[in-house]
């Protein structure tokens, strides 16, 4: 990861701001910031962070040699052509209190989007509308981790008028401690879902560790919560200021007359406290009018216009791998290979009943990870929402979809589905199965199964 544009900072105010020791000085301009040498940009600062598997120290060479402008650094060390070194006790404190105490320079509105799904849609969605009207700045990519999140503020530009950013969760503490790193004045939560958890006990404990955003907002921050989650909903009295967002709750930005048939794209209305307006999206699914009702209800009450959120969304575009309508010489694909959990899985499938087609609807579903010891039930609890979802046929990878795929057959289903172990065998049995092109394939899994790879293929044949 790298952070991508200048900040105008002096090595001496680095220096000051992470408690550390400044050696072999030399004037220079700084660009940004970065934590892989192989991808260092001239005039950035290499940041020499020591993981599991490898120690950025032994990359300062690299570094220097690629035109960085300095490097932080927790211990002594000797590299040809090093200089502004910045000596601390820990490389990765160093990172965030570098990242804090830049933020601190900005006085303007900081929103963090946490959830179980949707964080990526809404930031993106978000800023598009803001961008109507503001110098807005958003988080690229995945940066939303303890890393990542850090570089994230780092590359915000200093005349930035708001600021959007993506917390992830996986491991119980992760929100408060990126929401420390942040101090955002909005927090967003998209949804409670049954992610990562693996790594927690229950709902209940997961809604808690997404609840540690608003928890971390100033007593006159503002709260923007999914009221249909009921996890959500009972939690709303814990906070000064809450705008809520929803399809069935009472809540200050309320969607209705749902259409979500088409293959276009949704439509709805939004009722608001400025008033109800109609919504067209390039997006599919109802869970991304959840997304959309997030993103409209904060921008507006950030100062954007019903004039701006209609113009932004309908202009939209899905994310690549995030239920992306693609054609290939299969059919048509909703391409959602980005990551899958239960919740994600189930809204999906959801949405793949609710499209009209004439198409062959058909599911390659990959395993789901991080569930834990409830990975193998959560894969079989599938089976019910995939026969109630009018798919003809059903292509697994992986061993726990395999588990999904052996309940379906348990029901009568044993000529429509295939159980695959590798990209190959499934690509194989996909071409044999759906040769006459008239199908709609829903593609979803965890991320590390690579079905975006699997994707590819198929559509370039």
């Amino acid at each position: 990861m790298r952070c991508l544009n200048s900040r105008g900072l002096e090595l001496d105010w680095i220096a000051q701001v992470t408690e550390g020791s400044l050696h072999n000085y030399r004037q220079v301009e700084i660009t940004g910031f970065s934590i892989d040498s192989r991808k260092i940009k001239p005039g950035e600062v290499f940041i020499a962070l020591k993981g599991e598997r490898t120690d950025g120290h032994l990359f300062l060479e690299e570094a220097f040699r690629r035109g960085a402008s300095g490097a932080i650094v927790s211990r002594a060390v000797e590299a040809p052509g090093a200089f502004n070194l910045i000596e601390v006790e820990d490389t990765k404190a160093a990172l965030q209190a570098l990242a804090r105490a830049y933020r601190r320079t900005f006085r303007i509105p900081i929103v963090a989007v946490t959830g179980s799904s949707g964080k990526t849609t809404t930031k993106e969605l978000l800023y598009v509308i803001l961008a109507e009207r503001f110098r807005a700045y958003r988080s690229p990519g995945n940066y939303n981790t303890e890393y990542g999140l850090p570089l994230a503020i780092l590359a915000m530009p200093q005349d930035t008028e708001v600021g959007i950013f993506e917390l992830g969760l996986q491991r119980p503490g992760d929100i408060a401690e990126l929401a420390e790193i942040l101090e955002p004045t909005v927090g967003i939560i998209t949804s409670i879902g049954e992610a990562h958890l693996g790594f927690f006990r229950d709902l209940e404990e997961l809604a808690q560790n997404k609840w540690e955003l608003i928890a971390r907002l100033p007593q006159d921050g503002l709260a923007i919560l999914n009221l249909d989650s009921p996890h959500l909903r009972q939690r709303r009295g814990q906070f000064g200021r809450v705008v809520g967002f929803g399809l069935e709750a009472e809540a200050d930005y309320k969607g209705s007359q749902l259409d979500e048939t088409s293959l276009e794209g949704l439509r709805f209305t939004i009722s608001s406290p400025r008033g109800n307006f109609a919504i067209e999206s390039r997006l599919l699914g109802r869970f991304n009018a959840y997304n959309i009702l997030a993103a409209a209800g904060a921008a507006l009450e950030l100062g954007a216009s019903l004039e701006d959120v209609q113009r932004a969304v309908v202009a939209f575009r899905p994310i690549p791998h995030r239920m992306e309508l693609r054609r290939s010489g299969l059919g048509l694909i909703l391409d959602d290979s980005y990551n899958a959990n239960p919740t994600a899985v189930r809204e999906a499938l959801l949405a793949l009943a609710k499209l009209g087609t004439a198409h062959r609807k058909v599911l390659v579903l990959g395993d789901m990870l991080e569930l834990g010891e409830w990975a193998v039930e959560a894969h079989r609890q599938l089976a019910e929402p995939i026969a109630q979802a009018g798919v003809e046929l059903v292509f697994t990878l992986g061993g726990l979809a395999a588990e999904t795929g052996k309940a379906l057959q348990e029901r009568g289903w044993a000529e429509r589905v295939v159980i695959t172990r590798s990209h190959d065998e499934l690509k194989e049995a996909l071409l044999a199965r759906l040769r006459d092109g008239r199908n709609l394939i829903l593609v979803k899994g965890s991320r590390a199964m690579e079905l975006d790879k699997l994707v590819e293929t198929l559509i370039c044949g």
